[in-house]
């Protein structure tokens, strides 16, 4: 049986276990119950965004990602859309121009995709990467990660 890892953010608390998948449920129910009182929370029952990703081994859309992960603005959706690349299309950094032909392919363009990335690396969000043909190339940072990870699941 091979090892899970399972994270769960709430809050300013986040805790990450590795293992085989009985021992890292109940470990993470025992945190939870030692951190949060008597609420019980089944894990096997929590959503995250490792869980959007494609049920059954199959590729899932940009859209379709970014509609489960949802998004309140552009910066949000340039975010989401720069950890899809990432995660999803499995690259290891990524141009505005990639970013902004992403919003395009999932019919939500971007008013000025370079002043949203700009907002992103002044938030730590996302970083320079140095460069992919001729542009500047950027990734998320392990905040903007975390900031993806820790958003509330649509279903």
């Amino acid at each position: 049986m091979s090892d899970v890892t399972i994270k769960l953010s709430m809050g300013s608390f986040a805790v990450e276990v590795t293992g085989p998948a009985e021992y890292a449920e109940k470990k993470v129910e025992e945190l939870v119950g030692r951190y949060f009182g008597a609420g019980k929370t089944n894990v096997a029952e929590t959503t995250s965004v490792a869980n959007a990703l494609g049920a059954g081994g199959k590729q899932v859309s940009a859209a379709e990602f970014l509609r489960k992960v949802g998004h309140r603005n552009q910066t949000d959706r340039g975010l989401v859309l720069g950890y899809y690349l990432e995660h999803m299309k499995s690259q290891s950094n990524f141009t505005t121009s990639e970013l902004g032909g992403l919003g395009i392919e999932v019919k939500q363009p971007f008013t000025n995709i370079s002043d949203i990335v700009s907002r992103l690396v002044s938030r730590g969000l996302m970083m320079s990467s140095g460069e992919k043909e001729g542009q500047r190339a950027y990734a998320l940072t392990a905040s903007g990660e975390e900031y993806v990870e820790s958003t509330e699941i649509k279903e």
